[in-house]
This record gives structure tokens, sequence and C-alpha cells, in this order.
């Protein structure tokens, strides 16, 4: 039972527990490989406030934090073969 006496703290900062593992994680290289391909043959990225996003570190950012991103391809090149 809370005791009404007790002052009530402000909570943490929220922070995600998605973790990104640059040196063992094949998902996460592949993940960094697409995004990187994808804004060099210039499909823009957005957050889903529409705010856009021009660097793979704020797409990555904004993909932790808000979990999705918005995407534009229509005048982007074509993929390149693999």
């Amino acid at each position: 039972m809370l005791d009404p006496t007790t002052p009530i703290l402000p909570s943490p900062t929220l922070v995600s527990d998605m973790q990104l593992d640059f040196t063992n994680s094949d998902e996460t290289l592949f993940l960094l490989t697409e995004l990187s391909d994808a804004m060099q043959r210039g499909v823009r990225h957005y957050k889903l406030d529409g705010t856009p996003l021009d660097k793979v570190n704020n797409v990555i950012e904004a993909l932790i934090f808000e979990g999705e991103v918005f995407f534009d391809d229509a005048e982007s090149a074509p993929p390149r073969g693999h």
C-alpha cells in the first residue's frame, strides 16, 4: 500500500531497450547496409511526425525510439543488383 506522505518522484527518461550490435550482429550490419544503399539511391526517410531524416544515424535513432519511419522512394534510382 502506498504511503500518502511519500513524495512522488519524477519518472526517469524513457530509453529504448533495443541494442544494436555493430560487431557481431549480421542483422544490424544488413540493416545499416540496406539503409545506406537506399539513402544513396535517393530514398527519403521521415519521422512519424514528418520531420525529414537526412543521415543514417538519424534514421536508426528514429527506428529505435519511434519503432518505424516513413520513406518516399518515388524519385530514387532502382536498387543495384546483388
